[in-house]
C-alpha cells in the first residue's frame, strides 16, 4: 500500500517555533500535566529503586562514582542520570522536590523537541497533538514519578532524533560554499545527543552504530556524506573515551556500557525463568529466589574487582543456558518481545482490586488506539521511510526490540521509543483526515 498522496508533504514551517502560539499552550499543559502528577505522587520520589540517588548522593557527598563508603569504583549504573541528579541537587541531598523538578523540566523538553520534530517530518498540523500524545502517556507519566533514567532517556532520544532531521533538512550539496563546514557541525551534534543517550541507557549503543546509516542520505555528494560520517564517528569515540578509559583503570577491562549487562542478560535466561516459561501460573514471575541463588554463588564483596567478575559470571552463565535450552531461549525471546510491546500492564496479583483492574484496561486500550494508528502511518508514509528521519527513527525502534529480544524486558523500556510512535501515530490521523475531507 502507497498512500504517500494522503499525508501532508508540506515543507516544515519557516516561522521560529518561538513565534508559534501552539508551542506555548503545549508546554503549559504539559507543565500542568507532568507538574500535577509528580505533585500528587512526590513522595515516590523518596524511593531509590535502582541507587541512582546513592550514586548521585555519593557523588555530592565523597566526590566518587560509587555505591559503596569508603569509596569503591562502580561501573554498575550508566553515569549521566546520578550525575545530572547530583548537579541539579541544590540542597546537596537530592531532595524528593529536587527530583520533581528535574523531571518536569526533562518532560517540558522531550514534549517541545516532539513539536519541533512533527514540524520537521512534516506534519505541522499535528504539531500540538503529537506533543500531547508524550505529554499524556501513560508510560511515561509513570516513570516520571520514579527516580530512574526513562524521563531523561526519552528527552535525549528525541534530541538525536531533531538534531538527525535538522541536518536532512539543510540537504547540503557540494556546490554549498559552507556545506562542508555545516554538515561537521551538524554531525557532531548528533553525536553529541547519541553520546548523551549512552551514557544515560547504554541500550543506545547500537541506535549509535545505525545512525551513520542515516547520516549518510542527510547530504548529497559523496565527499559531503564522508564527512559527516566521520564527524559523527570521531566525536561518539572523543565522547565515549573517557568512561572507557576510565574503566580500563579501575577493572582493567575496556567496560564500553555498564557491569550490569550480564545480570540483565541472565535475569531472563536462567533455568528458573524457562521453568516458570514452561508451567508458571502466577501472572508475574518471583524473581526473588533467583536473585538469592546467584548472590550466593557470586557474592559481593564490596569491590570494583568483585563487580566485574559477577557481571562476566552472569554473561557466562546466560550464555550455558542458551545453548543448553535453545529451544526455551528461543520462546523466552518471544517473551520478551510480547512484554516489550504489551498494550497494558501485568496483574501484580490474582487478587487485584477492580479499580486497578479498569485503569490496566483503560491503558491497555490506549495503546491499542494508538498502535493501530502507528501501524496505518507506516504504510501511509511507504517510500517516505526512507528518508533520514524517519530511517533514523525506525533504526531507534528496531535496535531497542532487538537487545530486548535477549535482555530482561518489560513496557517501561520502550519508554525512549514514545515520541516517535505518537508522531506515527499522528501520520495515521493525517491519512483519515485527508480521506475524511474527500468525501
Amino acid at each position: 500500500m502507497d498512500s504517500t498522496s494522503d499525508v501532508s508533504t508540506t515543507s516544515p514551517r519557516r516561522e521560529s517555533v518561538w513565534l508559534d502560539w501552539q508551542w506555548y499552550v503545549v508546554l503549559g499543559l504539559a507543565l500542568l500535566i507532568r507538574g500535577g502528577v509528580g505533585y500528587v505522587q512526590v513522595d515516590n520520589f523518596s524511593q531509590d529503586p535502582d541507587s541512582y540517588r546513592l550514586l548521585a548522593d555519593n557523588i555530592l557527598r565523597i566526590h566518587s562514582f560509587t555505591l559503596d563508603d569508603p569509596a569503591e569504583p562502580t561501573a554498575f549504573r550508566p553515569p549521566l542520570y546520578p550525575l545530572l541528579l547530583a548537579i541539579t541537587s541544590i540542597s546537596r541531598n537530592v531532595l524528593p522536590e529536587e527530583v520533581l523538578l528535574l523531571h518536569v523540566v526533562l518532560g517540558l523538553v522531550t514534549v517541545g523537541l516532539t513539536f519541533f520534530w512533527t514540524i520537521q517530518m512534516g506534519l505541522a498540523r499535528w504539531r500540538s497533538l503529537a506533543g500531547l500524545l508524550v505529554a499524556i502517556d501513560p508510560l511515561l507519566l509513570n516513570q516520571s514519578t520514579l527516580v530512574m533514567t526513562e524521563t531523561l532517556a526519552t528527552c535525549l532520544a528525541i534530541l538525536t532524533l531533531v538534531a538527525v532531521s535538522s541536518l536532512a533538512i539543510k540537504n547540503l550539496t557540494c556546490d554549498d560554499p559552507r556545506g562542508s563546514r555545516d554538515v561537521t557541525i551538524s554531525a557532531v551534534n548528533i553525536a553529541g545527543a547519541v553520546g548523551l543517550a549512552i551514557f544515560c541507557r547504554p541500550t543506545f549503543l547500537v541506535w549509535a552504530a545505525l545512525l551513520p546509516i542515516a547520516i549518510w542520505f542527510c547530504c548529497r555528494g559523496w565527499k559531503l556524506r564522508v564527512s559527516a560520517v566521520l564527524a559523527y564517528g570521531l566525536m561518539l569515540l572523543f565522547l565515549l573515551a573517557p568512561w572507557v578509559v576510565r574503566n580500563m583503570l579501575v577493572f582493567d577491562s575496556p567496560v564500553l556500557g555498564t557491569t550490569h549487562g550480564g545480570h540483565t542478560l541472565l535475569w531472563g535466561n536462567n533455568d528458573a525463568y524457562y521453568e516458570y516459561l514452561r508451567s508458571g501460573s502466577t501472572p508475574v514471575w518471583d524473581n526473588t529466589e533467583f536473585h538469592q541463588r546467584f548472590a550466593r554463588r557470586h557474592p559481593n564483596l564490596g569491590t570494583s574487582a568483585s563487580e566485574l567478575s559477577r557481571d562476566k559470571a552472569a554473561y557466562k552463565e546466560a550464555v550455558q543456558t542458551m545453548k543448553q535450552h535453545p529451544d526455551m531461549a528461543a520462546y523466552s525471546a518471544l517473551v520478551r518481545l510480547s512484554m516489550f510491546w504489551r498494550l497494558l500492564p501485568n496483574a501484580l496479583s490474582d487478587q487485584e482490586s477492580s479499580k486497578r483492574t479498569l485503569f490496566r484496561y483503560a491503558i491497555g486500550a490506549w495503546y491499542l488506539v494508538q498502535f493501530s494508528l502507528v501501524l496505518v502511518g507506516l504504510l501511509a508514509l511507504g517510500k517516505d521511510l526512507a528518508k533520514p528521519g524517519w530511517m533514523a527513527a525506525l533504526m531507534l525502534l528496531a535496535s531497542f526490540t532487538l537487545v530486548h529480544l535477549f535482555f530482561w524486558s518489560n513496557m517501561r523500556m520502550r519508554c525512549p521509543l514514545v515520541p516517535i510512535l505518537a508522531v506515527l501515530a499522528c501520520v495515521g490521523i493525517e491519512l483519515f483526515w485527508n480521506r475524511l475531507a474527500k468525501r
